[in-house]
């Protein structure tokens, strides 16, 4: 495999020949190479307006940069691709333009009858008719139509969501209601850029595709595809546009902005072949010094320009180059869960977890992984046979203790926790990943410990200053028997010495946090803390109350609440996909039941407005609730959005008295009566979410409930008695 040295490498390519390094783009495109993508390098990172804006560029003239590629080689190469003898280089920089360039001459629209709409997750258009946008540096509209906006995007440069009125117009024409239980999100195959997102859109695909010798034999062309393409609603638009005189401005602008992309290169420099040989301080030797290889010096510093790789990234990079057969167990038991970097950084500290003696081993670093992958057989063959053999029955078997099932596992938790716990509390994954080990290994589960898990899990995740002390506190406790006794001596441990707040019972959170019976307009969320009492009282009560009352900020808090709708209604949401990580990008928005609009920075002298917002903003005032049905009118009230559809109550963890009470409008603000009502019942909204994770997990089987040894779950009866 490889290419004769003899022949001098070109210095540059076409974009179509770029494309076709990406398979299943071009069945037959002659190319002077093939590169591919090296086992050390990074998944796609790249956002949708990036992959715009590139395309911008392209279509202006714009350099693009260069590529770095090495002649192929079994040290970088994946395991796939050992049966492909057409791939000759390896691609070391430019693979997110690459992608960029392909994802723009990919055609999902042929033969769509036989295609599977589902896989496709993005695809790129340009706006034939644009809109002239003052506040923006492009000239052509590209726009990106993606799994988690098929409508597409605005019209500005930073490429952001679309208001929920223009994508619910969107998908009128596919008789779609968002607001319908039975209502799924299309894919990109079934959708197009909407009105506010472009005019008249056209796959980019179908323009890069077209001759480009003569304009008129062009546009022709490209009206014929449109006509014979009767199956798209969108169609009709561009053959108009096509046969018509309407815009003869953009027509020639559109083509000689396609006839340079087809003259467009792209440069790639290639590495010399000392590349693929070892280091000065692999050949110095001693094992006092880092073996660093060429190709990862160079890799790693191409990385620290442009998106830069995290350090699990790198790590996980430099393990599918040394073990290359772990690439494919790290994706399959990763999908759903995590990203693979994360998964196969804890995936080696689970596998070492067995041999530990005081602590959780600890994220490995690369020179750690590289000396493993060389010198130490032991380790090595440790790590390998257990990612390859146990970590997906682990992974399965916490999944089992965690996800929420409604028949099942009705006290579960959503992926979208499972996950966050992975990437935010990793140490209290390990640790369940740990367990699970040690229970695929023939011990026995003590009664209650599904729940037990849940319990643990939550509490450290959401209730812990030092994460991965706790974690290793209750690993330790339970190295010679996991019980649930030993976990909560190590978490009194934990709270003695500060690791993990107080985690107050419901009755006593009720108890401290009161209202006052007369002036509400002056209350605040120190009151609770600083009111009426010692100096000393005052200090124990911050202590144990002052930070623990950011719960009514955690929204986890309440897609738990919420977990039996949100299962129901986003089934299909991959929480393990970080494109889907950013807010807008999730199938959910938050919403203000009393809209925030009634009580955001109103300077209008309202006695209210204060305690209004102090309430206004915590978790009792949100529902998460499906971004295309939320409000597009920013002052619409809760009656008016709830309907008084038992089922949207029901789904929005709302009791009819709520949605009265949350309806107020600017009366919230400026009547007694009605803040108060609102208060009272955001209060009783919020107290109420708490509790049904509190009670659901069994929180109470892990803390100590004896008030002498002040303890995680109990408030002393008088710091209660001494709340406002």
């Amino acid at each position: 495999m490889g290419s004769d040295h003899s022949e001098p490498t070109p210095p540059s390519f076409s974009l179509r020949e770029i494309a076709s390094w990406t398979p299943g783009v071009f069945r037959e495109v002659k190319t002077k190479i093939r590169a591919s993508i090296p086992a050390l390098q990074r998944g796609l990172v790249w956002t949708p307006q990036q992959n715009e804006l590139l395309w911008d560029s392209i279509l202006r003239g714009f350099p693009i940069g260069a590529v770095v590629v090495t002649r192929w080689s079994d040290k970088l190469k994946k395991t796939a691709e050992a049966a492909d003898e057409s791939i000759t280089y390896h691609l070391l920089d430019g693979q997110q333009r690459c992608h960029a360039i392909a994802l723009g001459f990919s055609d999902p629209f042929v033969a769509k009858e036989t295609s599977d709409n589902d896989k496709v997750e993005s695809i790129l258009w340009l706006d034939l008719n644009p809109t002239p946008e003052r506040n923006s540096t492009r000239n052509f509209w590209v726009r990106a139509t993606t799994t988690a906006h098929p409508w597409g995007y605005r019209k500005d440069d930073a490429a952001t969501p679309l208001t929920a009125w223009a994508i619910r117009e969107a998908l009128k024409p596919l008789g779609l209601d968002a607001a319908k239980p039975e209502y799924r999100r299309p894919s990109p195959m079934d959708l197009w850029p909407c009105d506010a997102a472009a005019k008249i859109p056209v796959p980019l695909s179908w323009l890069l595709q077209l001759p480009v010798e003569d304009e008129s034999t062009f546009w022709t062309k490209l009206g014929t595809r449109a006509k014979e393409a009767t199956r798209f609603p969108w169609a009709a638009r561009i053959r108009d546009f096509c046969v018509t005189d309407d815009a003869a401005e953009n027509k020639p602008r559109i083509f000689k902005a396609i006839k340079r992309a087809h003259a467009a290169k792209l440069i790639a420099l290639e590495t010399p072949d000392e590349l693929l040989e070892g280091s000065e301080q692999e050949k110095s030797g001693g094992s006092d010094r880092e073996d660093v290889s060429n190709i990862e010096q160079l890799f790693q510093r191409l990385n620290r320009q442009g998106t830069k790789l995290d350090g699990e990234e790198l790590a996980y990079s430099m393990i599918k180059a040394h073990w290359p057969d772990l690439e494919k167990p790290i994706n399959d038991v990763s999908e759903g869960r995590m990203p693979q970097a994360r998964m196969v950084s804890l995936g080696v500290r689970a596998a070492l977890a067995t041999e530990a003696k005081h602590n959780l081993p600890g994220p490995p670093t690369v020179s750690a992984l590289r000396v493993i992958a060389r010198s130490e057989k032991d380790k090595k063959a440790i790590i390998q046979s257990f990612i390859t053999q146990d970590l997906g029955n682990a992974c399965e078997m916490v999944g089992q203790w965690l996800k929420y099932d409604a028949q099942t596992n009705p006290s579960g938790l959503l992926p979208v926790h499972i996950t966050s716990i992975a990437m935010s509390s990793r140490e209290v994954y390990l640790l369940l990943l740990h367990f699970a080990n040690r229970l695929l290994e023939g011990h026995a589960a003590p009664a209650g410990w599904t729940k037990a898990m849940q319990a643990m899990a939550t509490m450290i995740h959401w209730f812990a200053p030092e994460k991965a002390k706790v974690a290793n506190r209750v690993y330790v406790r339970c190295r010679d028997g996991m019980s649930l006794d030993n976990i909560r001596t190590a978490l009194l441990e934990a709270h003695t010495a500060g690791e993990i707040q107080t985690i107050h019972a419901p009755k006593a959170v009720e108890d401290f946090i009161r209202l006052p019976e007369s002036g509400l307009k002056d209350w605040n969320w120190w009151q609770p803390i600083h009111g009426d009492g010692t100096a000393e009282g005052i200090q124990q009560r911050r202590r144990v109350w002052e930070v623990f009352l950011n719960f009514r900020n955690n929204r986890g808090l309440l897609l738990y609440a919420q977990r039996g709708y949100l299962a129901r209604r986003f089934r299909d949401y991959d929480p393990a996909r970080k494109d889907l990580w950013e807010a807008h990008n999730r199938p959910w928005d938050f919403d203000h039941i009393l809209a925030s609009y009634y009580f955001h920075n109103r300077k209008d002298g309202s006695d209210f407005r204060g305690i209004c917002g102090q309430w206004g903003y915590t978790i009792g005032n949100l529902r998460a609730w499906p971004f295309e049905d939320n409000r597009s009118d920013q002052a619409e009230e809760a009656a008016k959005k709830i309907k008084g559809d038992p089922s949207r109550l029901e789904d929005s963890f709302l009791t009819t008295d709520e949605e009265l009470a949350f309806s107020g409008g600017d009366k919230a603000r400026r009547d007694e009566a009605a803040a108060r009502s609102f208060v009272v019942n955001c209060r009783r909204r919020l107290l109420r979410i708490y509790r049904t994770w509190y009670e659901a997990v069994g929180v109470e089987n892990l803390v100590t409930t004896h008030e002498e040894n002040n303890s995680i779950a109990t408030e002393p009866a008088a710091m209660i008695a001494s709340a406002v």
